[in-house]
């Protein structure tokens, strides 16, 4: 029998009430058609309940199991030994003292599917309930639960819920040390970021057995109490399910060592204490995520998996039951959200398009329970002109922050260091974003070079301001900094040396970068990103590799709909582990690059996966007559050899089979060159191909300071196509 519900009752004392409870669930489930099992916990009895669930167990054809506990563990405990067995797809908490009415096992199950809720918590209605010191023990601290922690339940600490088996497994899985965890349950589930759906229940008197309120009232009170510190140093900032931690711990965290001294560390700390004036949608928080980092870079893979998993199964739970496009686009591949138990399960979801993005945005992707006010707009022009927006919620926006800054670190650059970027500071920014943008880099004390506006006429200029700022990092796009390495080449003095110089946005060749590295006699560091996600991999110091930030994203190279092997080049796909507003799982980001090697973690010492050299945009594929394709980068290659007679070049393709050159010439070009680069090119994209020649002067930098070496306004599907 497959088992659609597991239901988990702790026990003690109730071998009196165990055959009325076994009676009442399988009567109820099975007239609803529901397959379940009964998990009975005896959570250390002194009576006689371990033999009658011995007996239930060897008499119900596998329909009943037993979990025995030697001593007394509590609820919490025996929950958590439940659940560890529980092989159904949901699961449920119900006490066997027959004060929850088995029957509305099924009620709760039925309202669970037909909402938009995690969870399905029974609320104890005051019908046929008894009016005791316990009742108003009861409505005392739920009162006091909803003020401490913003909760507005009706019946917070009701331990009558229903929810997907791994939904329970994360809120039972907590960090702290509790007397009574049950109490918390509704506050764990919340500050998890799971809903809960509140259905009235009965709670009929007990008839068998007695409670552990019954004599211990006031004992069991100054517990509860004494548990509230541990409950809001864990739960108690409910600003994103993960609150101020990199993702879900099963054990407290240690406290970070703090990575800088002296006036570094006064500066750093003065930094993230005034973040409200230089930064928008980041708060404070993104230090503790800064700080957690500094230590999951260095945890094994084991440990980088798990963290992964946890996240992923958070993502899917919450885009099935939140988010439309995934709701139907799982139930329509037969997934179901709870199904998640491998990282490698990930690749029986459904890929997203950037056209289900463009198409279903505001009304498919955006989860229902999102917070307007904690997203923010994200926008790129698209390596095609077609807009593309999308958002990122406040939580993604700290986090992609935080794995920033670390990332900066691994190139030498330390924080208070100057640093100076190639980039486009202000485009598309309000004024007020513009000032936060300007104080934040006074605060880290950084030189804006606009990208955009770098020329001939200008680079003098730009490098004396470079010059005069002695940074010690320069970041921005490879196009600036080849033109200004070929700047030094023809002459120029760049007369600054910084210690890094890190590339992004745009492919990296060897050829560019032994310019690069040549011209300022400084190493370059690759960063890999886009707008969707801001740093995806970056390299290390100790190989040409780049390590993908996962605590943040699972990136699949994918060739056929299969895992790419080590030096294929394949299809970049990720999934976003942080945004639970508009969430992007298995998001086709529309790059190529090579698959590497992982048996063996990086000389570095770090475990993080890593994925080999960017070879460019799907769409910046060359498709040959011959049926095959080169990538963007193989233009790169190729034209190096040709420096001394082309300057710069551009692909354009825009029907299979045919492409134009457009070249710019270089001082040495002569007819014979032309005719020894189209001779060399057609070994490699066979003779059919029809390249025409276009001679202009000078091909110039987009808006933001990129500019393309490959145009195609051909569409085919990476996956269906063959390598060359």
């Amino acid at each position: 029998m497959t088992v659609e519900l597991s239901v988990i009752a702790p026990c003690l004392n109730e071998e009196a009430n165990l055959a009325a409870l076994y009676e009442r669930i399988f009567a109820a489930v099975d007239a609803a058609q529901i397959p379940t099992e009964l998990v009975l916990v005896d959570d250390g009895s002194a009576d006689r309940t371990w033999e009658v669930i011995q007996r239930m167990a060897a008499n119900a054809q596998g329909r009943v199991r037993g979990v025995r506990h030697e001593r007394n563990q509590g609820i919490a405990a025996a929950w958590r030994s439940g659940i560890a067995e529980a092989v159904g797809r949901y699961s449920c908490f119900i006490d066997a003292d027959l004060q929850n009415p088995p029957e509305q096992i099924v009620t709760l199950y039925r309202r669970l599917l037909e909402s938009r809720a995690d969870i399905a918590q029974g609320t104890r209605s005051s019908i046929e309930r008894l009016r005791d010191s316990r009742l108003t023990f009861s409505r005392g601290l739920n009162l006091l639960l909803n003020l401490v922690f913003r909760t507005w339940a009706k019946d917070s600490k009701s331990g009558f819920v229903l929810a997907p088996t791994a939904v329970l497994a994360d809120i039972v899985d907590y960090r702290g040390s509790y007397r009574y965890f049950q109490t918390f349950i509704t506050v764990a589930a919340k500050a998890k970021g799971y809903s809960v759906l509140e259905v009235e229940t009965l709670f009929q008197s007990r008839y068998a057995g007695s409670s552990f309120l019954s004599s211990k009232t006031l004992i069991v009170s100054i517990g509860v109490l004494a548990d509230f510190p541990r409950a809001i140093a864990e739960f108690g900032v409910r600003r994103h399910p993960h609150g101020a931690s990199i993702g879900p711990k099963t054990s407290p965290p240690a406290r970070p060592a703090h990575p800088y001294r002296g006036w570094r560390k006064l500066w750093f700390e003065a930094y993230f204490a005034t973040m409200p004036l230089h930064a928008w949608k980041i708060g404070r928080r993104t230090r503790d995520l800064y700080l957690e980092l500094k230590q999951s870079e260095w945890a094994s893979r084991e440990e980088l998996d798990e963290l992964q998993l946890r996240k992923l199964q958070r993502l899917v739970q919450h885009a099935y039951v939140h988010v439309p496009h995934y709701r139907d686009a799982m139930r329509a591949a037969g997934v179901d959200a709870g199904s998640i138990d491998r990282l490698d399960d990930i690749r029986r979801l459904p890929l997203l398009e950037k056209a289900d993005v463009r198409r279903g945005l505001y009304f498919d992707l955006f989860a229902d329970n999102h917070d307007k006010k904690r997203m923010q707009r994200i926008s790129t022009s698209g390596s095609t002109g077609e807009p593309f927006v999308t958002y990122g919620d406040q939580y993604q926006l700290e986090f992609r922050f935080a794995t920033t800054l670390r990332s900066l670190e691994w190139t030498g650059w330390r924080f208070g260091d100057r640093q100076a970027r190639l980039w486009h500071q202000t485009i598309g920014m309000s004024k007020l974003e513009v000032m936060r943008e300007r104080i934040d880099a006074w605060f880290m004390r950084r030189l804006f070079v606009p990208a955009y506006e770098m020329s001939p006429d200008q680079v003098e200029a730009f490098v004396r301001r470079i010059r005069d700022h002695r940074p010690v990092l320069v970041d921005g796009y490879a196009e600036s900094f080849n033109f200004l390495a070929h700047y030094a080449t023809e002459g120029g003095n760049p007369a600054f040396s910084p210690k890094a110089i890190m590339s992004s946005a745009q492919m990296l060749t060897e050829s560019s970068r032994d310019a690069i590295e040549s011209a300022f006699g400084a190493r370059v560091f690759d960063k890999y990103g886009s707008r969707e996600f801001s740093g995806i991999a970056y390299e290390c110091a100790s190989s040409r590799d780049h390590h993908v930030m996962d605590e943040s994203y699972l990136v699949e190279l994918l060739v056929d709909g299969r895992p790419a092997k080590p030096g294929e080049t394949g299809e970049v796909v990720i999934t976003d582990l942080n945004n639970f507003s508009v969430p992007l799982i298995r998001y086709r980001i529309g790059d190529l690059a090579v698959a590497v090697e992982q048996s063996e973690p990086c000389a570095c010492g770090r475990s993080l996966s890593r994925i080999g050299r960017i070879e460019g945009r799907t769409q910046a594929i060359v498709h040959c007559a011959d049926g095959t394709w080169l990538p963007g980068t193989f233009f790169a290659h190729f034209f190096k050899d040709f420096e001394y007679a082309i300057r710069f070049f551009q692909v354009h393709q825009s029907e299979v089979g045919a492409m134009t050159l457009r070249l710019v010439k270089n001082s040495r070009f002569t007819e014979n060159a032309l005719a020894e680069l189209l001779e060399g090119l057609r070994d490699f994209t066979g003779q059919k191909m029809g390249i025409n020649v276009e001679f202009v002067d000078e091909i110039p930098l987009g808006v933001t300071g990129k500019r393309a070496p490959v145009v195609s306004e051909v569409r085919l599907d990476f996956q269906k196509v063959t390598a060359a």
